[in-house]
């Protein structure tokens, strides 16, 4: 009798399909228990020790302005503290979990956790390589571990888009009758959360134009053709296949494939990837034309020369539409407008209804609250300000180019902490542009205009870096599938392998680093000028001390004047404190009667003999570091010492000085703790008081942080 295992290879030489099926789904059955795995590290990694790193200043406004929802003290919406929605979801979990650091930043981290694992929804486009690819990047990366654990807005934001991109390529893909609203609702509780919601829009806006003029071209070749599209011609071949162990016989088997002999698929693919390549490149013209201040654009301002980009997209348009009319294309032959059909007129009209209702009541803080807070960047009523006011103010903002001033400022970060991502991106762009269909297409397009726009637009700051990565993961994680799909050698493989286990381990031990060991201190580059140092937090724990020895001592409470520019995050870490209090402190109104006043170096005042009722402490309040990454080479010679200057960072986040002290630097100010609370302190405690916290040293040109605006050497 023949064996079972020639039975079973004659079966799958005869049947090919059926061998790859098995293979297949063994293979996606490993990816699936890989997966689960990062799901759990993921959840881990997100959730622990949340409250380990200070508050930045823009977390304790977060956590404050969800503590005034929950108190029922809230105003309204103000674009300066961008949208309200976050601040209702994390002012549930302080009623749910109480109030503290950890469950502050508890949105971001839930957040965090989703956007790793929503790559999953992808997998057929993605690949049982690509996806499983994807899903670790976004675990391991720095970037993205850090601000999943950071108090602000940005990971769950991100999240939403993530979401959004997801409905919107399912509802080109396979249209339902629910997508419209899926996808306004979205957009609306994305503006309820943050105005980068804006260049989201013009993202995919874009897109969609291109989207339309490429389909219309499309259907007009395939009818000039003569073929419905999608409909291959078929050949049949032959096949001989010979089995081992059966007399060497030779079965002949004839099989029906699909065969391009029409030249039509190819067509569509040179039709994709050409106007991707000039919808994109148009993009950068008009982003150089508006140049590197956007908010202040004398003669033909930012929003007239982003028109005429839209313009010409929409002008190509036309033309593809003239075409394909010429050529009497049904529009129920074009994907996009069948895409747009499928719902029908009432279906977005009721998607409208859904989302003005949901945005009426985020704006309104669900219909309770219809005026505004009345502030200069929210004059206006709830509803008007949700409408008009988040605009206004983004745009005003391009002028001010908040953060870091360079253009190449987000491509330094990435190339610092996501190399590997990078590098996988770029395999997949050209993968992309050689096989163009339509979900790399848009993945390609989200990561390119992504990177352009967010590296034109006035502010760029750290945390914006997320809205660029996620993207380029996905578009890594196609990169990774088609190297995957083209290795053909054992050797091959091995390199393959190789280049992740380094990438994977540097991202590893950098987000390790970066998040839980030295996530506080300034040689890291996600580290901006509003992060409080650790004296904030040992101040803000000696005061509730001292309070209570005041207290026992003198029967009353210390009185504590803190000053506007450094108040922040002191609102929170105070927050349950009796008698501190905000004040604007100028040196000629010093508050003289309070017991302890925290005050900025520029307010601060030479103690005189009037004053000897008060002991001044040094106090270092918020610390960062600009590196300057893009001066000090004036020729090939130096390029050298640049390479040795960032491999020292890369391998032991050594800062460096370029010559114009840039070392890591922190605002200073002073404390002024009256005589007899200072002489209570220090019997009190044991260890030295006060307790200032752990400063970082450094090795080589940067010696430690230093004050504000001054060289360390």
């Amino acid at each position: 009798m023949v064996s079972s295992k020639i039975k079973e290879s004659f079966r799958r030489s005869i049947n090919p399909k059926s061998a790859g099926e098995n293979v297949s789904h063994s293979a996606w059955k490993r990816a699936r228990h890989i997966i689960g795995l990062l799901f759990l590290l993921a959840v881990f990694s997100r959730l622990s020790y949340l409250g380990l790193r200070a508050f930045h200043h823009d977390e304790s406004l977060d956590a404050w302005f969800s503590l005034q929802y929950l108190d029922g003290t809230y105003k309204g919406y103000d674009p300066v503290y961008h949208g309200p929605l976050r601040f209702y979801l994390t002012a549930a979990f302080f009623w749910l979990f109480g109030q503290s650091d950890s469950i502050a930043r508890l949105l971001p981290a839930i957040s965090g956790i989703a956007v790793v694992l929503l790559p999953w929804v992808w997998r057929r486009s993605l690949g049982f390589v690509g996806t499983p690819i994807s899903v670790a990047l976004l675990l391991t990366s720095p970037t993205m571990l850090y601000f999943s654990r950071f108090g602000r807005e940005d990971s769950f934001f991100l999240a939403l888009t993530f979401l959004t991109v997801i409905t919107l390529i399912s509802f080109l893909r396979s249209p339902r009758r629910w997508h419209p609203i899926a996808l306004l609702s979205l957009l609306v509780l994305s503006l309820a959360v943050k105005e980068s919601v804006f260049l989201t829009v013009f993202i995919f806006g874009s897109f969609g134009i291109v989207l339309i003029a490429q389909d219309l071209l499309t259907a007009s070749f395939h009818r000039m053709k003569g073929s419905p599209i999608g409909k291959p011609r078929y050949k049949e071949l032959k096949r001989e296949v010979r089995i081992e162990g059966i007399g060497r016989r030779s079965i002949s088997v004839h099989s029906r494939v699909s065969q391009n002999s029409n030249g039509q698929f190819v067509a569509e693919e040179v039709i994709r990837r050409w106007f991707f390549l000039f919808g994109v490149g148009f993009m950068i013209a008009i982003f150089l034309w508006i140049g590197t201040n956007p908010g202040e654009q004398e003669g033909s301002p930012t929003i007239f020369k982003l028109g005429i980009y839209g313009a010409v997209l929409a002008f190509i348009a036309l033309v593809c539409g003239f075409v394909a009319a010429r050529h009497k294309t049904a529009l129920s032959q074009v994907p996009a407008f069948r895409a747009l059909m499928v719902p029908r007129l009432g279906g977005w009209i009721f998607a409208v209804t859904v989302a003005a209702i949901v945005f009426t009541a985020l704006f309104t803080q669900f219909f309770q609250q219809f005026d505004g807070p009345g502030v200069a960047t929210a004059p206006y009523g709830a509803i008007r300000n949700g409408l008009v006011s988040g605009f206004e103010y983004w745009l005003g903002e391009q002028a001010t180019v908040r953060g870091d001033s360079r253009w190449q400022y987000y491509l330094v970060l990435l190339l610092a902490y996501e190399w590997i991502a990078l590098g996988l991106a770029f395999v997949g762009l050209i993968s992309v542009l050689r096989k163009p269909n339509l979900f790399g297409q848009i993945i390609a397009w989200w990561a390119c205009a992504s990177l352009i726009v967010y590296s034109w637009a006035g502010e760029r700051m750290p945390w914006l870096l997320v809205h660029l990565l996620l993207p380029i993961v996905i578009l890594a994680g196609i990169g990774a599938q088609s190297i995957w799909d083209g290795i053909k050698s054992r050797r091959a493989s091995v390199c393959f392998g190789v280049l992740l286990v380094l990438g994977f381990g540097y991202a590893i031990v950098t987000s390790v680093y970066s998040s839980y060991l030295r996530g506080g201190e300034p040689q890291e580059l996600f580290v901006q000028a509003g992060q409080a140092t650790p004296e904030v937090v040992e101040w803000a724990d000696q005061l509730e001390t001292l309070d209570r020895i005041s207290l026992a001592h003198f029967g009353e409470h210390l009185e504590v004047k803190i000053d506007s520019d450094v108040y922040w995050p002191y609102g929170w870490y105070l927050r349950d404190f009796h008698s501190s209090s905000y004040a604007v402190i100028r040196k000629e109104n010093f508050p003289s009667g309070a017991d302890i006043i925290f005050v900025p170096h520029w307010d601060r005042i030479d103690l005189g003999d009037e004053d000897g009722a008060y002991v001044e402490i040094p106090y270092e309040h918020r610390w960062w570091w600009v590196p300057e990454f893009d001066t000090g080479i004036t020729n090939l010679s130096q390029f050298g010492d640049l390479i040795i200057t960032w491999a020292d960072w890369v391998w032991s986040r050594e800062p460096w000085d370029s010559g114009s002290g840039r070392c890591p630097a922190s605002l200073s100010g002073s404390v002024y703790i009256r005589e007899e609370i200072f002489t209570l302190a220090e019997t009190y405690y044991n260890s030295p008081f006060p307790s200032l916290g752990d400063k970082p040293k450094y090795d080589k040109s940067c010696k430690n942080v230093t004050n504000f605006l001054q060289s360390n050497r």
